[in-house]
């Protein structure tokens, strides 16, 4: 009984002193209090802020545009019209893209799958006469171990794709093209 007594006492003394605080409390306090309270809802704000955008990059990374084709991290895009290698290179260029630049067989094979007839298609390779090498559009040289080019390589040489083999063609001829980005 002794122990009841003394844990309402003792509860009352705490509700008395916890009513003498609140009511202690300055405009000053109160102040201070909303404006850490305002931090806290503009930390949050930010942190949100960025949580959406980070989806909306991961959403933009993952999608492509209406009439691409999605393979790996790249989209692709194949023209139905022909034209010479510059004025297809130029057209990718306007979409935000380049001419497709092949890494390994398995996106050779992605390509030659979605290709609709089996007409030659421009690809982002030609012969530079600087290098004196075939060279991607990206700046990378041709691998000749992993692709081989039929064909002379001389200068005004650009090459075409089909039927899963890479072919030196005139660079004023007029083919299909793939952009990729």
């Amino acid at each position: 009984m002794e122990d009841k007594e003394r844990y309402m006492t003792l509860n009352v003394q705490w509700k008395k002193k916890c009513s003498i605080q609140m009511s202690e409390l300055t405009f000053k306090d109160y102040s201070v209090m909303l404006h850490r309270y305002k931090i806290l809802l503009g930390i949050s704000g930010t942190v949100n802020s960025i949580l959406a955008l980070a989806l909306i990059s991961l959403i933009l990374m993952v999608l492509c545009p209406p009439e691409w084709l999605k393979y790996q991290e790249n989209c692709y895009w194949f023209s139905n019209e022909m034209k010479s290698w510059s004025d297809s290179y130029m057209h990718c260029l306007g979409r935000n893209s380049h001419l497709l630049v092949i890494q390994d067989q398995l996106e050779m094979a992605f390509i030659q799958k979605y290709l609709r007839q089996s007409n030659y298609v421009w690809i982002g390779l030609n012969f530079t006469s600087l290098k004196r090498a075939w060279t991607w559009v990206d700046g990378s040289p041709l691998d000749q171990k992993r692709f081989f080019v039929k064909g002379p390589a001389k200068v005004n040489s650009c090459a075409s794709t089909k039927e899963s083999k890479i072919y030196s063609e005139s660079c004023s001829s007029v083919f299909k093209w793939i952009c990729q980005y």
